[in-house]
């Protein structure tokens, strides 16, 4: 297992100062709004956060017990500032402290402990009650919105050993994938999501298949056949425009003003261009480990060019062998 880039990143985390703010100010703000700023720099050293936890799982004394520590300090730091808001879009970036929550919190005392789950507990209340004020027809119910929000609730409530919440999760992912893979010019459903036909944009489709795909690494068993089947059409409808079989062209019929203005404000990820195959590389392989169905196609991407986090979760997710290896 790809271990050794996470341990790096611990040793080199061991003085990691925690930068939490109390909520964060992404959705609906462009890159250079002063909360847009504020929120992306205390989120920067997520990934040290979560290599921290990995490390005192898995690393050789002393990295194991300094690691713990440092991770420690740093998830009760954000469970005590940060203020849930259930807003998917800004709390989606929790979810490495959630799984490094769930890695460190049985090491701590009780009452650490307990902050930690209730902090992973409250995410998912938040979770809920954002989506209970949203109508019925709000597109967040059949968008990317929605998808973020159930790994956000599928991991915390795991963490947090809600087994209620847990329960209900299977039917929230089938009634998110009937609104969110639309039938496509022919009327018959092909892998599209709503995100693709709202934005004309592969990059919104991809954040749609994205956060499904790693409920199906996390959390296995809260998908039916039924989900995991219209995941891995949303998987295929990438293919060949990953192979370069056909090309699109990013955002030139989006729907969304906010895109426009931001393409206008000078953000690249939003002007009128192909889509580039490497922007489909994470998702992809990230889901080999859940879909051995593309596996044929997708060989090109199994090498080392991914962030530790990609890398260890395709690792510890990818061959049953493997998954023995984990502590």
């Amino acid at each position: 297992m790809d271990l050794g880039r996470e341990w790096q990143v611990a040793g080199e985390s061991l003085n990691l100062v925690a930068r939490p703010v109390e909520r964060f100010e992404l959705a609906g703000t462009l890159n250079g709004h002063p909360g847009h700023v504020r929120s992306d720099r205390a989120k920067d050293n997520f990934p040290g956060i979560f290599a921290l936890a990995v490390a005192s799982r898995s690393a050789r004394e002393p990295l194991r017990s300094h690691s713990l520590n440092a991770a420690a300090a740093a998830l009760m730091s954000w469970a005590q500032v940060y203020r849930v808001t259930g807003n998917p879009i800004d709390e989606w970036f929790l979810v490495p402290l959630l799984q490094a929550i769930d890695l460190v919190a049985g090491s701590l005392s009780p009452p650490e402990e307990a902050t930690l789950r209730g902090w992973a507990a409250e995410l998912v209340r938040s979770g809920d009650h954002f989506y209970q004020r949203l109508a019925d027809r709000n597109p967040a119910r059949a968008n990317n919105w929605m998808a973020r929000r159930l790994l956000i609730r599928a991991v915390a409530c795991t963490v947090a050993g809600d087994a209620t919440a847990r329960a209900a999760m299977p039917g929230l992912l089938r009634e998110f994938v009937a609104r969110n893979y639309v039938a496509g010019p022919a009327g018959e459903r092909d892998g599209r999501t709503f995100d693709f036909i709202q934005r004309d944009a592969l990059h919104y489709h991809v954040a749609a298949v994205q956060p499904l795909v790693e409920v199906m690494l996390c959390t296995p068993d809260l998908a039916d056949t039924d989900v995991r089947a219209a995941v891995l059409s949303g998987l295929e409808f990438l293919r060949p425009f990953f192979l370069g079989e056909q090309e699109h062209i990013e955002f030139a019929r989006t729907s969304i003003s906010f895109d426009i203005e931001r393409r206008d404000d000078g953000n690249t990820a939003f002007r009128d261009a192909l889509w580039d195959p490497a922007h489909g590389r994470v998702v992809l392989r990230l889901a080999r480990a859940a879909f051995p169905e593309i596996r044929g196609w997708t060989e090109q991407i199994v090498d080392h060019r991914y962030d530790p986090r990609t890398k260890l979760l395709a690792a510890i997710h990818g061959e049953p062998q493997r998954r023995a290896e984990w502590p």
